[in-house]
Order: structure tokens, then sequence, then C-alpha cells
């Protein structure tokens, strides 16, 4: 009697870039013979993609092992991911586990979980979980795999960079992910046409810091110069870019924004602060009037740009005074969203010996400004819509409330519309009716 498919289950925390991970994690399992489920659902095995961008990332990571293990106590629980790697002896601790796996391991997850289930090792549940952990900060080849289906999404994600050579006092990106590789130009290439072949409408191309791909080759090369040469790939399709620096923003990359009908007008720039004393506390690489200057630029070539920024409120040192020159900051850009969070201190950054004298009150009246001044802004932004016809991938999935059909503009915009399932996971000329504070609705037009 055949035995029955193993069953194994994905909660990714995090970055786009670990949503890629996660897609390749998948491959692997399913070339091993093992069913992808929910990560709501029974699974013999659970895979817990880890963040540690915050403190409530580290919780939500270890809070993940325990929903897994309340669907199945007897569950295979693997803990990867940024937390995984910045905290592996932390993450043994957590009651559940049974393997932890590196950043630069996840690529041998497979044959790890396999060992264990076939006894190879002599694990039994209740035992401390063991550590798969190679050194990230070691000269190593960029490694990635096709990924043809990102579990229950319309969107493809694609990884052409990975770890940051930047030195921000407040950030574990370079002990999570090492220092800056890049996948090599034809890999990517290949990975993009798989994307598109496999159906994806949507590619959006990833990195840990994107705009910096190329730069560490004996023959640098531009992230403007791939974009270019992936845009010129045949099919239905448009490339959406994740998050991106302002130093790494040139004005060949804006061009191709601006005249390529296939990349999104869309960018995201993180911003941190307003406030150059914090900025350089922060070492960021740049200054308040170059991330403005920036800004202005793609506005010049792209007028309706979909603008998004994070930023960390009540950093260490940060005034009365430099609060105001980031609210002011924000105010004087057409920003269509924002996602702002509270500054929390981590382990081994320069930033955490940093004094830090504000109350926690402090902080939350700051982010309840910087929340409903972005809330205000992006109205803005979708009034400037209404009456015109944009274009929306439709998601696989309704939009509960209504019922409708839901997906994101060019511009990055929610927007729901009346239709057929068959406009599922495809791009469509939505012509925009109605605009809330709470929803964009519009009329699908064929």
């Amino acid at each position: 009697m055949q035995s029955p498919v193993k069953k194994v289950a994905f909660a990714t925390l995090g970055c786009r870039t670990n949503q890629h991970d996660t897609a390749e994690m998948q491959v692997l399992m399913q070339q091993e013979g093992f069913a992808i489920v929910d990560a709501r659902d029974a699974a013999d095995v659970y895979v817990i993609n880890t963040c540690s961008v915050t403190q409530r990332s580290d919780y939500s990571s270890r809070l993940a092992v325990k929903k897994s293990l309340a669907i199945n106590d007897q569950a295979l629980v693997v803990f990867t991911g940024c937390y995984a790697q910045l905290a592996p002896e932390e993450a043994v601790a957590i009651n559940g586990l049974d393997i932890v796996l590196g950043n630069a391991d996840k690529l041998d997850i497979a044959n790890i979980i396999q060992r264990k289930l076939n006894g190879k090792s002599s694990w039994r549940k209740g035992d401390k979980a063991e550590i798969f952990m190679s050194d990230i900060h070691r000269k190593r080849v960029f490694r990635t795999i096709p990924v043809t289906q990102f579990q229950g999404r319309t969107k493809a994600f694609i990884k052409v960079q990975t770890g940051c050579e930047e030195k921000c006092s407040f950030c574990t990106v370079v002990r999570a992910r090492g220092k800056s590789i890049s996948d090599e130009r034809e890999n990517i290439l290949n990975n993009v046409k798989e994307a598109i072949e496999s159906g994806y409408k949507e590619i959006t191309l990833t990195g840990i810091n994107l705009g910096t791909y190329g730069m560490e080759k004996e023959k640098p090369e531009t992230f403007s110069s791939l974009v270019r040469e992936i845009v010129q790939l045949p099919g239905d399709y448009r490339i959406r870019l994740s998050s991106i620096n302002p130093m790494e923003i040139d004005d060949d990359l804006l061009k191709l924004l601006a005249d390529c009908d296939r990349i999104c007008p869309h960018l995201h720039i993180p911003l941190q602060s307003g406030d150059d004393a914090i900025l350089s506390k922060m070492r960021r690489n740049y200054s308040s009037r170059q991330y403005v200057d920036t800004v202005h630029r793609a506005l010049e070539k792209i007028p309706r740009l979909g603008l998004g920024a994070d930023v960390i409120i009540g950093f260490p040192g940060e005034t009365d005074e430099g609060f105001e020159n980031t609210r002011k900051l924000i105010e004087s850009l057409p920003f269509t969203y924002l996602h702002s969070f509270a500054y929390s201190p981590r382990k081994g950054t320069e930033a955490f010996g940093f004094k830090s004298s504000l109350a926690k009150t402090v902080k939350k009246a700051r982010n309840k400004i910087l929340t409903d001044l972005a809330q205000d802004k992006s109205l803005q932004f979708r009034r400037q819509l209404l009456g015109e016809t944009v274009t929306v991938l439709f998601e696989n999935q309704r939009d509960p409330a209504t019922g409708y059909l839901k997906g994101h503009s060019e511009h990055y915009v929610p927007v729901i519309a009346e239709g057929g399932d068959r406009l599922m996971n495809q791009l469509v000329p939505v012509k925009i009716e109605a605009i809330s504070d709470q929803q964009v609705s519009g009329c699908v037009r064929l």
C-alpha cells in the first residue's frame, strides 16, 4: 500500500525577498513529493520563514510556531529566515521547534527535512532543535532556482540581489543576509521568462538592497540596465519594483518608468527620517535634501507617480523639532502611502546602545500624526484618479466585504470592481468611478 503524500505548509513574514525565498522552498519540497497546503491547514511539516526587522516581527514569528503546533502538535517545524539567522540559539529554545535553518541554507531545506523524516537522524518530536547554518558572511555564489508557482498569488517575485553593504546603525540586515551579491543577468532573464510563460501578469523585482544590483561584479552593472533588458521580453505582463533606496535611483531608471508602459509608475523609497541629525545618526547615505531632490526628479518625469516610504518614529535622539522636520518633509511630497514604525532596538546593532528617553505615549502620538497625514495624502492622490482609466491586476480572491473583484492599479492603489471570475489574474482596464477614505471602486472597460 502506497504511503500517503506528506503535506507541508509555509508561513511567510516580512519582505518580498522572503516571499520569493518561500516560493523557492515550495518548489524544492514539491520536487520531493510533498503537497503544499495552506498554513491554516493540517500538515506534516510547517516552515516559518521569519522576519526580525522589529520586536513585533520576532513576536509574530514565534506566534506562527505556536499556531502551527495548535493545528498539529506532532508536526516537524522548521524556523528559517532572518530571526533564525540572527538568533539561532534563542530560536532553539522556542517550544516545538525541530530545525533552525540559516538564510544561506534555505535551498537545502528538502534534503534536511527528508533526512529527519526518513529516520536517518534520530529525530523525535520534543528533542532539542537542530541548527543548520553556514557562514552568511563568507564569499558565496548567488543561489536561486526557477519558480513557476507563488502559492495563492497572482504576482511573481523574482530575486535579483541579496545582502547589503550599508552600515545603518539600526539595521540587522547585514548580519542576517550578508554582503551584497547579485544573480547573473542571464539567470534573471530566464527566471522572468518562466514566470511570464507560467501566466503571471505582474513580476516584482526584489532584493535586500535592490538598486545596488551588479555593483559588486568584476565588471559592474547597473540595475537600470537590467530592467531595460527585462522589459524587452515578449508577453502580456508588467514589472513592479520593490523598495529601492534614493541614492540608487538614476536618471536612466526614471526614464524607463516614464517611457515604458510595462513598468509600473510606482516607487517605494525608504525615508526613515526627514531630520538630517537623525539621518546621520542612523548612518543613512543621504540627507533630507537629497531625498527630496530624488523624489522631485522622479515627479518631473512621472507626474502621476505612486510613491511610498518607510519612516521610523522615535529613533534615539529624535527631538520635537526633529520630528517636525520629518512631518514637514512628508507633507511637502505627494506620498500615496506610508509605512510608519516606532523604533525598535535590535541587539547587535550600533543603535542598540543609544540612549532613548522618548515615552511610548510620545511615539504613539507621533505615529498617529504621520498616519493621519498619510491617509490625507493618499486620499488626495486617489481623487486625481476619479474618472480616469487605470490598469488593475485582479487577484484570485474577491473582496470579502462586497464580493467584488479586487486588485491594484499600476500606481499600487487598491481597486475593487464588479466582474466575472474570468478577469482574475488579468490586467484589466478599469474606469475609476468612486473614491472614499476606505476604498476605490470602478467599472471594467473591456
